[in-house]
């Protein structure tokens, strides 16, 4: 990935899936940024002015849901794309009626199939 792309947003409340997710991506050459929850990457994208390539949420979130975080994200910058990423069961049509244009991939999941999903996105 060239080095002055734009930064993919993380979005994880558990630290351990959160520095996970974060190694995956720049293992892969990502330049990451991690939000502990939805409140925070709202903050994160207001002091970027919305300069992200891409969202990766977790769906199931305490202080603010990942769908939530979606809402509010199109609401200001609706040309971000947004992974959603979850181990419950999460149906893609809501996902999709929430937020047009997102993907979604279940826990678990591999390093390949993170990546080849943010390229999918990233690329589209």
């Amino acid at each position: 990935m060239p080095s002055g792309a734009k930064p993919i947003l993380v979005v994880e409340d558990e630290p351990g899936v959160r520095s996970l997710l974060k190694a995956m991506l720049a293992e892969a050459g990502y330049d990451v940024v991690a939000a502990k929850d939805g409140t925070s990457a709202v903050h994160e994208l207001w002091k970027r002015g919305g300069n992200v390539a891409l969202i990766v949420t977790d769906v199931d979130m305490g202080r603010m849901s990942g769908m939530e975080l979606a809402q509010s994200v199109r609401s200001q910058y609706s040309s971000i794309p947004i992974l959603f990423i979850s181990g419950l069961p999460v149906e893609a049509s809501e996902l999709e009626r929430v937020a047009p244009g997102t993907f979604l991939v279940t826990k678990p999941f591999d390093a390949a199939t993170l990546v080849g999903a943010v390229r999918k996105l990233i690329q589209a």
